[in-house]
C-alpha cells in the first residue's frame, strides 16, 4: 500500500504544483461546451468553504453541465435512503487552480470530481476509499464492469468512488453534413491517420483573406489531442506505470508529431490560434457544436452532450474508430478511465463524501445523469438499458466494447497533466518548422524524466 506521507507535499509546494496543473488543459474526460447551469445547490448556495460533518457535504467538480442532473438526483428516493438529511453543497466549473490552491491553503471541499485524481493521490492529498468500499452494499467490484474497478487502484490502495462516468474514450465523431457537402462518403469514415488526413484538407474551408471558416480535425483538441491517443495510434504506451519509465523519444512519437504538424500546417498555426480565440470556438466539443470543427476524436460522452447542447448539429453526428498509422489500420483501439467521487484528507466530512459517491452508483442515478449529460457510468445493471441510439453517433461506442482489439487504462502518469502542456508546445513547433520531430520526441522525454525526478516521483 503507498505510504500517505510519501511525496506529499508542503502548502508552498503544492501551491507551485497548483501553477503546473492549471497551465495543462483541463482534465476532462467530458468537459463540455456549454455553460453551467444556474441551479442551487441543495443547502441554498454553492460551496465556499468545507462542510460540517453529517450535514453537508461540500462537493466541487469542473464540469459546467452535471447540475441538471444533480437537482434530480437530490430529489430521488435513493437519495434519502443513501444520505438521509444530509445536504449537498455542490459548485461546478471549478478549475485545477481553484481547487489545489483550496487544498494549499487548508480549506478544501469534503471531496470533487474531475481534477487530477492520481496528481493528487501520489502527494497525499486523498483519503483512499479501500476500507469504505469493503463495507459498502452499493460500490462493490461485482457490480461493475471490469476494467472500472481495475482503473481505481493505484500502487495498491483505491484513489476514490468510481462513478457519474466512466465508459469507452475514444472515437473520430465527424459531421455527416459538412462530409457529404465536400463530397465525402459519410459511410466509409477514415480510418488511418493519412486518410483523415485526407478528409481535413476536403473539409478545410479559408476565405479570400486565409481566415479560416471551417476546419476538419484539430489534432490537438479533446481525446485526440491528449499524450495517451497520439502515442497510442503509432503503437506506444508512453509510460510505464510500474517501471516508472517514460517512452516517448521513439521514432513512432516522432512520426505522430510529424503527423500532427501536417494537420496544423494545412490550415495554418496562426489561423488555427485565432479561430480558437474567437468566441464559442474553444476546444473540447465547442467548435464542433459551432459546426467550425467537423471532425473531433473524443470519448462516448460527445453524441449525447452534441445532442443536448446542439441538436441541429447533433443530428449530424456519426462516430468510428480513431485514426491510427497505416501499418495498425485493422487495430480497433479503446480506451477506459475513470471518474470518481474523491474524498480530500483536510475535508470535513469523509462519512458523507463516500455516500455521495454510493448514491452515483444507482441504477437511479446513472439513468438521470444519462438522460440529463449523456453520460454513462457502466453499472452492470444499468448498461443493459441504455438506449444505444438514443443520441446520434453513441451506437458506435456501445458496440466498440465487443468489438475492440486493444484497449487501454488513460492518464495513469502522475504528471500526465505537465506532459501534456510540454507536447502541446511542441506539437506547435513541428508545425512551424521551429524544430523537427524526432528532435521535438527527444525533447518531451527528456522534460518528462526530468520533472518526474523533481516532484520525487521516481523510485
Amino acid at each position: 500500500m503507498l505510504n500517505e506521507n510519501k511525496n506529499a507535499l508542503s502548502r508552498r509546494g503544492f501551491l507551485k504544483f497548483s501553477s503546473i496543473i492549471a497551465a495543462g488543459a483541463a482534465l476532462a474526460a467530458c468537459t463540455p461546451a456549454a455553460p453551467a447551469a444556474n441551479a442551487p445547490a441543495a443547502s441554498g448556495g454553492a460551496a465556499a468553504a468545507p462542510a460540517a460533518e453529517g450535514t453537508t457535504v461540500a462537493y466541487w467538480y469542473n464540469w459546467s453541465n452535471l447540475d441538471p442532473a444533480l437537482v434530480k438526483i437530490i430529489a430521488t428516493d435513493e437519495w434519502k435512503q443513501i444520505m438521509g438529511d444530509t445536504k449537498l453543497e455542490y459548485k461546478g466549473s471549478v478549475n485545477d487552480e481553484a481547487l489545489l490552491t483550496s487544498i494549499a491553503g487548508g480549506a478544501p471541499p469534503d471531496c470533487h470530481s474531475n481534477h487530477p485524481y492520481f496528481d493528487l493521490f501520489t502527494r497525499g492529498a486523498v483519503t483512499p476509499v479501500q476500507d469504505m468500499v469493503a463495507a459498502s452494499k452499493y460500490v462493490k467490484k461485482e457490480n461493475m464492469l471490469d476494467w472500472v474497478w481495475d482503473y481505481c487502484s493505484y500502487e495498491g490502495a483505491m484513489v476514490g468512488v468510481p462513478g457519474i462516468e466512466s465508459y469507452v474514450q475514444w472515437g473520430l465523431n465527424y459531421n455527416t453534413d459538412a462530409a457529404e457537402k465536400a463530397g465525402l462518403d459519410p459511410k466509409a469514415p477514415p480510418a488511418t491517420w493519412a486518410e483523415t488526413l485526407d478528409w481535413h484538407k476536403k473539409l478545410t474551408k479559408k476565405d479570400d483573406a486565409g481566415n479560416l471558416l471551417q476546419m476538419g480535425l484539430d489534432p490537438g483538441d479533446a481525446m485526440g489531442g491528449d499524450v495517451d491517443y497520439g502515442a497510442a495510434s503509432y503503437g506506444v504506451t508512453w509510460f510505464d506505470e510500474k517501471s516508472k519509465e517514460f517512452h516517448l523519444d521513439d521514432e513512432r512519437v516522432a512520426a505522430y508529431l510529424n503527423t500532427a504538424a501536417e494537420f496544423i500546417k494545412f490550415a495554418g498555426p496562426d489561423q488555427f490560434a485565432g479561430m480558437r480565440q474567437v468566441q464559442g470556438n474553444g476546444g473540447w466539443g465547442e467548435a464542433f457544436e459551432a459546426g467550425v470543427q467537423t471532425m473531433i476524436i473524443e470519448g462516448y460522452w460527445h453524441p449525447g452532450e452534441t445532442m443536448i447542447h446542439k441538436p441541429e448539429v447533433g443530428k449530424f453526428n456519426q462516430a468510428s474508430w480513431g485514426p491510427r498509422s497505416d501499418d495498425r489500420k485493422d487495430v480497433k483501439m479503446q480506451a477506459v478511465n475513470a471518474h470518481f467521487v474523491q474524498i480530500l484528507k483536510d475535508g470535513k466530512n469523509p462519512t458523507g463524501s463516500f455516500k455521495l459517491g454510493e448514491v452515483f452508483n444507482t441504477v437511479k442515478a446513472c439513468d438521470i445523469i444519462f438522460k440529463e449529460v449523456g453520460w454513462i457510468h457502466p453499472l452492470k445493471e444499468f448498461i443493459p438499458t441504455v438506449d444505444a441510439n438514443a443520441y446520434p453517433g453513441l451506437k458506435f461506442y456501445v458496440d466498440s466494447e465487443k468489438e475492440a482489439t486493444e484497449w487501454h487504462l488513460l492518464r495513469r502518469c502522475p504528471i500526465h497533466w505537465f506532459v501534456k502542456t510540454q507536447l502541446d508546445e511542441l506539437r506547435d513547433k513541428v508545425a512551424r518548422d521551429q524544430m523537427k520531430p524526432a528532435d521535438a520526441a527527444a525533447e518531451l522525454q527528456k522534460r518528462a524524466v526530468e520533472e518526474f525526478a523533481n516532484q520525487g516521483l521516481k523510485k
